[in-house]
């Protein structure tokens, strides 16, 4: 028998919501019982325990007052893709299994992605603050350019980037991956290694960030990195911010060593309000939204229960996150 906690505020900076029905769906096939709390105060106050948590794992405050004072707890499930803050703290050091959201941001963060190269390729920012200024005027210091045979080079060909590529392929765009392990992937015209990442670098003209924060990945985007893209390229950060040495790209940027940047994560988080890069003609910043949509929870709970099976059954997890290599 497995008691579900499901701890999780509603609040307006998470536009992912629990509702009654998400909690309806876990007691429907939940062995024990299935309580729900805003707070782990909350929870610790009505003695609650639970072999399993559901949580959101990839900011703010994490219930590690909770996590150790339990006497049950099993299995950690966060619903969102990043799980750094868990990682990083005490509750990486407790004898449970964490797992993630991996999988269900592809369809809302594929898109985003086209958004971005979209705007970039038919000048959006440029006509919507020509709109602001009441201005007709067609031609800019750029050609407005469409996606046929251009080149994207996915670094982190995961589960997201699969979606990213299916849509480029749309396109008739030229899609090349970066990944630990080399195979062939469905809508990539190739596959390269990490070690291999500066050839990807050299022939993109979009550069699309999808690799989760590591200590590998930390950084992973330099000013040598920059260097060795095209000077008419645009770099895509929807991973995390400091995946991207932050100085590094405003100094490319204001060099013109790259054309241009489409930000949804950014380091800091929020990004600074003396930031140069606000002020970027060549720059769009959006604030870590480009996996929000209406149906978030309604993919995040569906993939959760079908992991309580598995755990009730004593079947093998999927997403299982390695602790001890913080993957």
């Amino acid at each position: 028998m497995a008691d579900v906690l499901v701890l999780h505020g509603n609040r307006p900076d998470l536009p992912m919501v629990v509702e009654e029905r998400h909690l309806e769906m876990i007691r429907e096939i939940c062995s024990g019982k299935v309580y729900y709390y805003e707070r782990e105060e909350e929870a610790l106050k009505d003695g609650i325990d639970a072999e399993v948590l559901f949580m959101w794992g990839g900011s703010g405050k994490m219930p590690e007052a909770w996590c150790a004072a339990s006497n049950k707890l099993q299995w950690v499930n966060s619903f969102s893709a990043g799980v750094n803050p868990l990682m990083d703290g005490p509750i990486s050091e407790l004898p449970i299994r964490l797992t993630n959201a991996k999988g269900i941001h592809g369809k809302t963060m594929g898109v985003t992605t086209m958004g971005y190269i979209i705007s970039f390729l038919r000048q959006f920012p440029r006509f919507m603050a020509q709109q602001k200024a009441h201005v007709w005027e067609k031609r800019g210091s750029q050609p407005l350019r469409e996606p046929t045979g251009l080149t994207v080079g996915i670094i982190g060909a995961g589960s997201i980037g699969s979606e990213v590529a299916r849509l480029c392929k749309v396109f008739d765009m030229t899609v090349l991956g970066v990944k630990r392990k080399v195979f062939p992937l469905e809508n990539y015209d190739k596959v390269y290694s990490n070690a291999e990442m500066d050839e990807v670098l050299a022939v993109s003209d979009f550069v699309i960030l999808l690799t989760p924060l590591t200590d590998e990945t930390r950084g992973l985007i330099g000013a040598k990195q920059l260097a060795k893209m095209k000077s008419d390229a645009v770099l895509i950060n929807i991973a995390r911010g400091p995946v991207v040495d932050t100085a590094a790209l405003v100094d490319a940027l204001q060099r013109g060593v790259i054309a241009g940047a489409a930000l949804d994560a950014v380091d800091p988080e929020p990004l600074n309000e003396d930031s140069p890069l606000w002020n970027m003609e060549n720059v769009i910043i959006t604030p870590h939204c480009s996996a929000d949509s209406t149906l978030y929870m309604d993919r995040a709970m569906a993939q959760f229960c079908e992991n309580l099976q598995r755990f009730q059954k004593g079947e093998p997890l999927f997403n299982e996150i390695d602790l001890k290599g913080k993957y």
